[in-house]
């Protein structure tokens, strides 16, 4: 997959076309982005143009899902804002409801992201390192995690932190339909969100946990997008 050279703004709108399978209006996707309806039109012109989205009756829809899966895991993440990474002798999974129940005491978005995330929709490998994304920065002190300043490598908890808009996630309905009951305990980040995490933190199996991934969110979108 080459890398796409894409801004924020278009990874953002093909993001929530991508994540949501009936077709969407403009305004509902400046809504959902908190990109300008301008700006989205813009876009939506361009990637008409490249053939990766097209305007229905009814609104705009992605074209060629697999393909824009693609496109987007290869883009260039958004910047991050900060990335902190901390470390807890806990149990994985608790440290993930710990760093969600701290996050929402401070009424901080957050998404869980990585092979967590995609554990819960498409097993394929034993997750290890817990990746979260929110919009401001966790104070993990005061539920017990220890900032990890000198090697990253010996955290097992990272924190991108950036800005989330309201829309960009990954859909309950998809989630379920890839997961069942455990996919909806947690939020998790858009499905390209979690391939690239998936990609960047590498190991022999990366490309079949990402194929995999891939696989079962384009048949559960199918299959939603087949039922509506």
């Amino acid at each position: 997959m080459s890398e796409q050279r894409l801004s924020r703004a278009e990874v953002t709108v093909l993001s929530y076309l991508l994540g949501n399978p009936a077709p969407q209006r403009q305004v509902t996707i400046a809504d959902a982005t908190g990109v300008t309806q301008a700006r989205v039109s813009q876009i939506l012109s361009g990637t008409d143009r490249r053939g990766w989205t097209e305007r229905r009756t009814d609104g705009w829809c992605i074209r060629q899902p697999r393909d824009v899966f693609e496109i987007l895991v290869a883009a260039r993440p958004p910047k991050a804002e900060a990335i902190d990474s901390w470390y807890s002798l806990d149990e994985m999974p608790r440290q993930v409801e710990l760093a969600l129940e701290q996050a929402s005491a401070q009424q901080v978005s957050a998404q869980v992201c990585g092979d967590w995330a995609a554990d819960r929709v498409a097993p394929w490998r034993i997750p290890d390192i817990v990746f979260l994304h929110t919009d401001t920065r966790l104070d993990l002190e005061s539920v017990g995690f220890v900032p990890v300043d000198t090697d990253p490598s010996d955290a097992t908890l990272v924190v991108t932190v950036g800005p989330i808009p309201r829309g960009l996630h990954l859909d309950p309905a998809v989630a379920a339909e890839m997961g069942g009951a455990q996919a909806l305990v947690w939020p998790l980040a858009p499905i390209t969100e979690v391939a690239r995490h998936l990609l960047a933190s590498g190991g022999p199996d990366a490309a079949d946990a990402i194929a995999e991934l891939e696989q079962r969110f384009l048949s559960a979108r199918s299959a939603l997008e087949g039922a509506a």
